[in-house]
């Protein structure tokens, strides 16, 4: 009688359990200095018919530290090549990872923008994962002191270093032009290896590379108005009435009350904890960010979802909700189309013990990123821009600060605002930054509604330094395969990189 009582109450409590209401699931759903779940390389729309055996995994014992010759350690990187379209003499081209886990769908597919030029080209491909992203994992954890070991730095000379070691492995790419690819972060790494071994790396593609650091990154904010005004001025005009509403409402308690029902949140907002405060707008701008950053690309959702007119203008030009309905329309549809389902956790501490977390798990990549933008870029998309602060609701809703004392906060008081400052002047001096970068032959593409383009190089007076500057795209566009959806400004950029690599391939 006992043992059938228990599991009646055990069955009533999963009965409990899958009947909750979805608010008691919490969702950090917000971009992490500009980097949304996943990474900023978004995967692209997948082909059910590509078989991912058709690429070759394996791993590279890869040197810990680069630049201390007493340091011994090394650890295990992961790598996958395809060699089906090479031919004799053919060039090598490797992708690099950036801030997330490198997937074999990206040697396997011969439809992505560079698989077909791999293809015109008779390439090898190669495809290496980041440090400390993915399953590769240098040292016991993600301790600060071991995070010590993860730079743009250290990842540049993995590539070298692989490089080299293929070559030697595979005696038919004894002699041949190596070109390095990659899209946002390791897009400014495909441009920076170029840089740092020419007489490694014969030429680059480095698609919508940051490749200048700036600590206040107010650019960004600022690219995501103006890309939603170009897209309606109608709707860039209710977005920031529907900003400023929200910035009176939270100015009292009946007003807080109706912003955590709007934006089913899992917490009551403090007007007394400005960290909760700020927390809350960076959930607020997230969807906004997220859907502008990555509008029409043809990687999953955002290929005809979530773009500026379906996800944003669509409702905020509805005539029949009031402006913060219009919002909560927004957000419950980026939600939905994301795959997030619960409340929206606006948990400011849980979120930086969160971040302190130093094993591989959950917070592995978000840790890691944010440790390279306190220690390498900042790139922190503050509301400071007074072109654009009024816009997003007020200037002081998300200073520069706050991401700083982020970086106080999770890795310990040696990461402040000086620090961040010496960071970025020594990135910027390393590399060249985007008024230095003279190496030869580097394609930089970007979209012009990308706001990360902001931080590209988008002129050059040199036919060896090729930025294509690809009209209404956005993060990353150029990389994926080519779409009905497609502006005729894409295929063009595309047809444009394909052909000045043909040139520098076969000079």
């Amino acid at each position: 009688m006992g043992s059938r009582i228990l599991l009646l109450s055990l069955a009533a409590l999963v009965v409990v359990a899958l009947c909750a209401p979805a608010e008691q699931q919490r969702v950090r759903r917000n971009m992490v200095r500009g980097r949304p779940r996943g990474g900023m390389k978004k995967m692209p729309i997948r082909d059910p018919s590509v078989q991912i055996d058709a690429a070759v995994a394996g791993t590279f014992q890869q040197k810990l530290d680069h630049f201390d010759a007493s340091n011994i350690g090394t650890f295990d990187q992961r790598y996958w090549y395809n060699n089906q379209w090479y031919k004799d003499g053919g060039p090598a081209f490797l992708m690099l990872g950036g801030e997330g886990p490198e997937d074999p769908y990206w040697v396997s597919t011969s439809s992505l923008e560079w698989t077909t030029i791999a293809q015109q080209q008779g390439a090898w491909v190669f495809d290496i994962e980041h440090r400390f992203y993915g399953q590769t994992h240098p040292t016991r954890d993600m301790s600060t002191d071991n995070l010590k070991f993860l730079s743009s730095a250290q990842a540049i000379e993995d590539a070298a270093d692989f490089i080299k070691a293929m070559t030697t492995k595979f005696p038919q790419l004894a002699n041949a032009k190596w070109v390095t690819f990659g899209g946002s972060y390791s897009g400014a790494l495909a441009a920076w290896t170029r840089v740092k071994h020419p007489e490694l790396v014969f030429a680059a593609v480095g698609s919508s590379g940051p490749v200048q650091a700036e600590v206040d990154f107010v650019e960004y904010l600022e690219v995501v108005q103006n890309s939603i005004t170009r897209n309606s001025s109608a709707c860039a005009a209710s977005v920031t009435s529907g900003f400023n509403q929200v910035a009176q409402l939270l100015q009292t308690p009946a007003g807080r009350q109706t912003l955590k029902t709007t934006f089913n949140l899992c917490q009551s907002l403090n007007i007394n904890d400005a960290n909760n405060i700020k927390y809350f707008w960076e959930t607020v701008y997230s969807p906004y960010m997220e859907i502008v950053q990555y509008s029409g690309d043809s990687a999953g959702e955002f290929a005809t979802q979530l773009t500026i007119s379906h996800a944003i203008c669509r409702y905020h030009l509805n005539d029949n909700s009031n402006t913060l309905q219009k919002m909560k329309q927004v957000n419950d549809y980026f939600n939905m189309a994301s795959g997030y389902f619960g409340c929206n956790d606006i948990d400011y501490n849980g979120f930086i013990e969160f971040m302190k977390d130093t094993s591989y798990g959950d917070a592995q990549s978000d840790r890691a990123w944010v440790w390279q933008t306190c220690t390498e870029f900042g790139y922190y998309q503050s509301t400071d821009s007074t072109k654009s602060g009024p816009w997003y609701g007020g200037v002081n809703n998300l200073p520069v600060q706050y991401y700083i004392d982020e970086c106080t906060a999770i890795y310990g008081s040696a990461y402040n605002s000086d620090s961040v400052k010496a960071a970025v002047d020594q990135t910027n001096k390393y590399y060249g930054g985007r008024d230095n970068l003279t190496t030869s032959r580097i394609v930089l593409p970007n979209g012009d509604i990308d706001p990360w383009h902001a931080l590209g190089k988008l002129t050059s007076n040199s036919s060896d330094i090729v930025p294509v500057v690809i009209n209404g795209t956005a993060h990353c566009a150029d990389m994926y395969g080519t779409s009905p959806h497609d502006l005729q400004s894409l295929t063009d950029a595309r047809k444009l990189i394909a052909s000045t690599l043909d040139g520098w391939l076969k000079a």
